[in-house]
């Protein structure tokens, strides 16, 4: 039999056994189950989510490809039940959706297999993952107390924080500087925040730019060594370009430098417990709480009280104007959500330099005395964090981008041609199924009939009282296979339609590619949404001289291309336009 392997371990988890404290003494012992067996394993069937709570379910990448593979093995082999979660609603749905592909699931620790056909054997699968529920929530609020008696004692309880370093107090007393990314040893007995000199004089100067009148931008841009902002950088940071506090691209962001401004520990006062982690469709989520914890460390201080006020005062000065300002009008969220955005590529378009994003905002146009503002994409990296991060400094009408990039998809794949080149092709399909449909469907018919026999056979055992209990495990089995096969049966003779069908195909795709074409022209809204659904991956643009130019993929090939004798359409299979066809 064809074996899979998952193999789970929370951060958190603070399980008895000592298999689940490691990932790789999983998948270790679920090999040694298998091979006992018979059972092979190859290692692109090895699925493992290594520091990955049991409350996670949407991003967890190993129970994702396992669950995509199935069709791909007969067994699944885990420790036990918690690993592939605790949470016993989802852990049902998972092994009843492991179970209908026929894949048998076993439990290496107990050598048992999960059935989960009958009513009772469904029951019991909810009582252990109740089980593993509740002990994820007991772990987490032993953590949540140890954690919250720490922060109460003035001890770090989080992570890494910009203007401190973490100090290890050892078990002997000694304080030791924890090294950047380093693990924490054994031999520590809790760790404590110090003031990091450097990183404190960067704070302090952030601080004094901002009261100075000087924007979050132009302090990201001066950090970033923007020659524009030489004269921010000599004056407030001595004409240097300190590190960013985060990896990513490695730069300074106006957002970084507001959440600075407005984060409470600066000036010694240390919030505990504001957010709580909570898991909420399967995921994680953060919940803002009303009560917690402030707590006084003013040996943590870094920003003094005057200059603290100087900077808040303006921060409320800016909020209350922008309110204003805005009085009257309906507030807009900023955050692209699809269909909120006014522009057509704001957000689904990237920069060729940096890989920021391209996005929509004004610029000022016409001639003195008669200016309008028009709209144009440009990077926001080049914007927000100055010239050093970004040399795109072009600015470029949406109307130009936007039409070109209409005219690409038009040009490419969007017109009569193009749909019935799919359409042929589908044709053939179809024709292809239609020769191999009969030796399929004898075959199923065959084999429903012969499971159908056996079923008999088995009712007349327990007619006659003569069946063991494992008769009525082979009789639940033998149905499944008989569903299974009988919705294959349906699916091959609904996949082979009559050729008067064809040209009702054939129109139906002419009119799905007018709609599509009539919603890119004139609703911005649907148009972003169809072309979520027709860009493999972000749009790149990139500078070309003294013009610029596009380059992406569509999921049936590429849509923009250098060579003008190469077209999507030739580089596209069938399954690439299956949306374009009728349910």
């Amino acid at each position: 039999m064809k074996a899979a392997i998952y193999a789970r371990k929370s951060t958190d988890d603070s399980d008895k056994h000592e298999d689940n404290r490691s990932v790789s003494r999983q998948i270790e012992r679920a090999r040694e189950f298998c091979n006992v067996r018979g059972w092979t394993v190859s290692e692109e069937h090895i699925y493992a989510d290594d520091g990955i709570s049991g409350a996670e379910y949407q991003n967890r990448p190993g129970v994702l490809s396992l669950m995509a593979n199935l069709k791909n093995c007969e067994v699944v082999v885990m420790s036990e039940i918690s690993r592939l979660g605790r949470d016993m609603v989802r852990n049902a749905v998972l092994i009843d959706e492991i179970r209908s592909s026929n894949v048998q699931i076993w439990y290496y620790l107990t050598n048992e297999q999960e059935h989960a056909d009958t009513p009772e054997q469904r029951i019991m699968v909810t009582l252990r993952s109740f089980a593993a529920e509740v002990e994820r929530a007991k772990n987490a609020q032993r953590t949540r107390d140890a954690l919250e008696r720490k922060a109460l004692r003035g001890q770090n309880a989080g992570g890494r924080v910009y203007g401190y370093r973490n100090v290890w107090i050892m078990e002997d007393g000694r304080r030791v500087v924890a090294p950047a990314g380093a693990k924490r040893p054994e031999a520590v007995n809790h760790t404590e925040y110090e003031i990091d000199p450097q990183e404190a004089e960067v704070l302090n100067s952030i601080f004094r730019a901002y009261a100075a009148g000087h924007g979050m931008r132009t302090i990201a841009q001066a950090l970033n060594g923007d020659p524009e902002h030489h004269d921010v950088a000599q004056r407030f940071f001595g004409g240097c370009t300190p590190s960013s506090p985060f990896k990513g691209t490695q730069s300074w962001a106006p957002t970084s430098i507001r959440e600075m401004l407005y984060r409470e520990r600066y000036r010694g006062k240390i919030p505990y417990g504001q957010f709580r982690k909570a898991y909420r469709g399967g995921t994680k989520t953060r919940i803002q709480q009303e009560q917690f914890h402030m707590i006084d460390a003013p040996l943590l201080r870094i920003i003094d009280e005057t200059l603290w006020t100087t900077v808040h005062q303006r921060l409320r000065l800016a909020r209350d104007a922008y309110i204003s300002s805005r009085a009257g009008k309906q507030l807009v969220n900023q955050t692209d959500t699809g269909r909120a955005s006014k522009y057509l590529l704001s957000g689904l378009m990237r920069c060729g330099c940096c890989g920021g994003p391209m996005v929509a905002s004004s610029t000022p146009h016409g001639s003195r005395g008669k200016r309008w503002q028009v709209p144009i994409y440009r990077c926001s990296y080049r914007h927000n964090r100055g010239t050093t991060v970004c040399e795109n400094d072009r600015r470029t009408l949406t109307s130009d981008v936007d039409a070109r990039v209409i005219g690409a998809l038009e040009a490419q794949f969007l017109n009569p041609a193009a749909i019935d080149y799919v359409v042929d092709l589908v044709i053939d399909a179809v024709v292809e199924a239609r020769r191999a449909a009969p030796d399929q469907l004898k075959r199923i018919e065959t084999e429903i009939r012969r499971l159908k026999r056996e079923l008999d056979r088995f009712v007349s055992l327990i007619a006659s009282g003569q069946a063991p209990q494992r008769v009525l495990e082979e009789i639940t089995a033998r149905e499944r296979q008989v569903r299974d096969l009988e919705l294959e049966r349906e699916r091959l003779e609904a996949a082979v339609p009559k050729p008067s069908e064809m040209e009702r195909i054939r129109q139906f795709a002419h009119e799905r590619m007018k709609r599509i074409r009539d919603t890119l022209q004139n609703d911005v809204p649907g148009a972003r949404e169809a072309l979520k659904q027709i860009l493999d991956g972000p749009i790149t643009f990139k500078l070309d001289g003294s013009d610029y130019k596009i380059e992406g993929k569509t999921r049936v090939g590429a849509l923009f291309t250098q060579d003008p004798t190469v077209t999507c359409i030739k580089l596209a299979s069938p399954r690439g336009f299956e949306p374009l066809l009728p349910p």
